[in-house]
């Protein structure tokens, strides 16, 4: 047991080490895989690190002292399998019948032995399930190649290090160490409903890493300092290789100074001259995925970046100069020096202290203005960059604001889909797009198959919400559409060719797709209380005016109350009534009451249903979406920042269309002269 023991705490020395060592690394991996570091993603990696040390150190630790020592019973591997059970059974004295010699299997070395080989690989079988999403056969692979990993290192001397075995090649071990994997595996079944899943939390950092936080921009910085500083070095080492030293002495100027100039040049080719040539991103950025803009988020020019930093390096020099030219001062010479400096030199004390409460002040200030970022989860804004003009945002924020900018009016975009359709991709091609791009997204909320309601109107919004059902029933989900009519009877097309399609493939096919023809109240509310998320495709982007027409409006109240006040089965009695009398959920507020513990994910499909995609007036009742998926653009509505409480976050779906190139089309159609 002392062994074990010893093991971990070796572990537990020499883990900061390697810690320290894959920090960097990990931060770049994750910045650029998601965008962002979530706590719990970077415990359950760094864990997983310490494990799989120790779980090393148990199986090579200790180590001999002498690399050419034999030893004589790790010399031949045992092949046998089970030869643990035959050793047992040949020296036990315990007795199944009886109880009083069952302590002595907690004393025998093959019994404990063989024990603590399954409990080794136990929790990488844990890791593998929950973390990494693996398999049963994908983690019983694993394992046995992990613990082979192990026995081999033992039978070759730890990789030749020693020139003989010394420790045995053990069959069993292989057994029993992939049985401990294949038992965690399954232990972790039953905790996978309680756990966060990994993969929300994946998704959760791809949305906050659309914003460029003040970590991930000063790792970009010190990445870019730190290149920059090394090929200054390297660039005066062969210098000084090749005489430099001597030939500036003779020309007059001193080492010192060609130090100085090389790192200032290293520096305004790193920060000005690479981002001039690679469209606003240092090396730093390009690898951390950010880009330097205007706050316009117009491309940036070569003076913008030399503004921004020649400017932080003046902040970052100018302070320390004034300091030593402050202490440089004799006082002793003051009646020689000219009134400023004599100034300085006789109030010296004074001004060091209030240097030192400035750099203090503006020290707090910046972790002030930091903390405010992160929990408003806005910018971080430097006076450099408001000075330069310049931001440093991530290449997805940079596309996504982009777009957000580049608005289309509600008529522009059935403009813009005549064109698409002249040009072949008809809308029924669209449609179908459209709803595979909804089907993806509540994917991403729900990995995994649970029930989803979609509710469908009568015109080609409702013809997105019929194949986005088809599409989940199709991978598993078991859906609820909520319709007016029935599907030859919808009044648009190809909204009523695409549900009389999707009703038929699922009868054909068997999916689990129930369609629900104006359900009454209890009925609907059933199906919303059992969702694991909400697809609102009733309205669109014809709505316009403050009133929802029913049944629509009765169906958003649902869906809205679901989301505010919980199932049926909690909150019942006066208390709720009081509440729905109230309509808290349905005031034209800018901030709405908090989402309920387990309420569905809701999406919007186009714009959320009682919200005006063109003017952004929020009708009575609007649909509350957690997340929104437009297509093609963003529309007026959708970028108001009043109507964020119930669009959530906006998602754009080009549908696979160049918009931009369209947008040109549609621009030079419009010029005098242009063809309508």
């Amino acid at each position: 047991m002392s062994g074990y023991v010893s093991n971990i705490v070796v572990g537990f020395l020499t883990f900061p080490l390697i810690a320290a060592v894959i920090t960097l690394p990990y931060m770049v991996y994750q910045y650029r895989k998601f965008g962002s570091i979530p706590w719990l993603r970077s415990l359950i990696v760094y864990s997983f690190v310490f494990y799989m040390l120790v779980a090393y150190y148990m199986v090579i630790l200790p180590l001999p002292e002498d690399h050419s020592a034999i030893v004589p019973y790790a010399a031949t591997p045992q092949l046998a399998p089970f030869n643990f059970v035959r050793l047992f059974l040949e020296g036990t004295t315990v007795s199944l019948s009886d109880p009083s010699t069952w302590k002595g299997l907690l004393h025998d070395p093959n019994v404990y032995e063989a024990l603590f080989n399954v409990l080794l690989l136990v929790p990488l079988g844990m890791y593998l399930r929950y973390y990494f999403r693996r398999t049963w056969w994908q983690a019983l692979l694993i394992g046995f190649a992990t613990t082979l990993f192990y026995e081999l290192s033992q039978l070759t001397g730890l990789w030749g290090i020693y020139e003989h075995p010394y420790r045995l090649f053990d069959v069993d071990d292989l057994i029993l160490n992939t049985l401990g994997a294949m038992v965690g595996f399954w232990l972790v079944g039953p905790a996978l409903r309680a756990l966060p899943d990994i993969r929300l939390v994946n998704e959760e950092a791809r949305e906050a890493g659309v914003r460029a936080s003040v970590t991930r921009r000063a790792l970009s910085f010190l990445v870019d300092f730190a290149v920059a500083g090394a090929v200054a070095a390297l660039a005066l080492l062969a210098a000084r290789a090749l005489g430099a030293p001597d030939a500036l002495a003779a020309s007059g100027v001193s080492w010192m100074d060609a130090q100085t100039w090389a790192n200032r040049v290293s520096l305004l080719a790193f920060f000005v001259v690479a981002p001039t040539l690679t469209h606003g991103q240092t090396l730093g950025q390009k690898l951390l995925r950010l880009r330097i803009v205007r706050h316009d988020v117009s491309p940036a020019h070569w003076y913008h970046y030399l503004a921004r930093y020649g400017l932080l390096y003046l902040f970052a020099i100018v302070p320390f100069a004034a300091l030593s030219g402050i202490v440089g001062l004799d006082p002793s010479n003051a009646s020689e020096m000219g009134a400023v400096s004599a100034f300085v030199a006789n109030h010296q004390q004074g001004l060091v202290v209030a240097w030192l409460v400035f750099m203090g002040a503006w020290a707090l200030s910046l972790v002030v203005r930091a903390v405010r970022a992160a929990l408003k989860k806005c910018s971080f804004v430097m006076l450099n960059g408001l000075l330069s003009n310049t931001r440093v945002m991530t290449e997805e924020g940079v596309r996504i604001e982009r777009e957000r900018r580049a608005v289309l009016d509600v008529g522009d975009v059935g403009k813009l889909e005549r064109l698409i359709a002249a040009d072949g991709t008809s809308m029924a091609e669209l449609m179908d797009r459209a709803g595979h791009a909804v089907a993806d997204e509540v994917r991403a909320h729900v990995p995994d198959p649970a029930p989803v309601v979609v509710l469908t109107g009568t015109g080609n919004n409702g013809g997105d919400g019929w194949v986005a059902a088809l599409e989940l029933a199709q991978a598993g989900y078991p859906v609820t559409l909520v319709a007016p009519d029935l599907a030859e009877r919808l009044s648009a097309e190809p909204a009523r060719t695409a549900a009389q399609d999707a009703f038929a493939a699922a009868s054909e096919q068997g999916v689990a797709l129930r369609v629900l023809i104006a359900p009454d109240t209890d009925i609907l509310n059933d199906a919303i209380d059992k969702a694991a998320a909400i697809v609102d495709a009733l309205l669109g982007t014809g709505f316009s005016g403050n009133e929802v027409r029913e049944p629509f409006a009765s169906w958003i109240r649902a869906a809205n109350r679901r989301r505010f006040e919980g199932d049926r089965g909690r909150g019942q009695g006066r208390h709720r009534k009081r509440t729905h009398e109230r309509g808290e959920h349905e005031r034209p507020l800018k901030t709405l009451p908090n989402k309920v513990k387990h309420a569905p994910v809701a999406l919007a499909v186009d714009v959320p249903s009682g919200l005006s995609a063109q003017t952004g007036t929020v009708g009575h009742p609007t649909f509350c979406a957690d997340r929104t998926v437009t297509m093609l653009a963003f529309k007026p509505g959708l970028v108001a920042a009043s109507t964020t409480p119930w669009t959530g976050g906006v998602k754009l779906a080009k549908l696979g269309v160049d918009v931009s190139a369209y947008r040109a089309k549609m621009e030079a159609l419009a010029e005098p002269g242009g063809a309508e």
